[in-house]
């Protein structure tokens, strides 16, 4: 027979980013508080850092952190 040969390869780990990583991404991560109520753990500047789905002014300013 043939010899076996040995093949070491490396291991696919994963690990959580957390919200200042998504935030130096760019990323917008908003988290359920309440019935229409999310909080906005990566807001930066001048963002709100509560959205109410019933207050425009309130929503996360994503056209600005979006680019092409």
């Amino acid at each position: 027979g043939q010899s076996v040969k040995k093949l070491i390869s490396l291991v696919g780990i994963s690990t959580p980013k957390t919200n200042s990583d998504l935030k130096n991404m760019g990323f917008t991560k908003l988290v359920r508080r309440d019935n229409g109520v999310y909080e906005n753990v990566t807001a930066t500047g001048n963002e709100s850092r509560i959205w109410d789905t019933s207050k425009p002014e309130t929503m996360p300013n994503l056209k600005g952190k979006i680019s092409d």
